[in-house]
């Protein structure tokens, strides 16, 4: 079962080849040293996975997301967390559906669901509810033709 040390596990597993330049992450879902497969593991690092993307995007710079005149006008000692243009712009670093950025009491309201329990409920609403587009026919083909070889291959290499 997902676990804070399983999040850690794969956040530091996940993060540290990505900034070293890294484009493709293994081992999503997995848990007990790839002995293991979970649903909720997969959803909870499919977010995990999209926050390093953005973390590793870096920082955009921009004389519109810079907002001098915002700084200006805001003055020394003054709060920004209230201000039209971070409203408009606090959401474009990082969007997330699992994690709870709500206060304590806001998330005892909405029923104290832990990130497992919301990975759950929304890898089982995938497994419901997701509709796949079918591949192109030439596509599927293709695999088809490559999963028979395998399968000869397979067969004739264990006699």
């Amino acid at each position: 079962m997902p676990d804070a040390q399983a999040a850690h596990e794969f956040t530091l597993t996940a993060f540290l080849p990505a900034l070293a330049g890294a484009n493709m992450i293994y081992g999503v879902g997995m848990l007990d040293s790839g002995m293991t497969w979970d649903y909720a593991q997969a959803v909870m690092q499919n977010e995990m996975v999209s926050m390093i993307v953005k973390s590793i995007e870096g920082i955009p710079l921009s004389d519109e997301l810079m907002a001098l005149d915002v700084i200006e006008s805001v003055g020394p000692g003054g709060e920004y967390i209230t201000h039209e243009h971070t409203y408009n712009n606090m959401k474009q670093q990082s969007q997330v559906d699992l994690f709870d950025r709500n206060t304590r009491d806001v998330w005892e309201e909405r029923g104290s669901k832990d990130i497992v329990e919301k990975s759950y409920e929304k890898a089982f609403d995938i497994l419901r509810n997701h509709k796949p587009e079918p591949l192109p026919g030439n596509v599927q083909i293709s695999l088809n033709e490559i999963f028979k070889e395998a399968e000869t291959r397979t067969e004739t290499q264990s006699k």
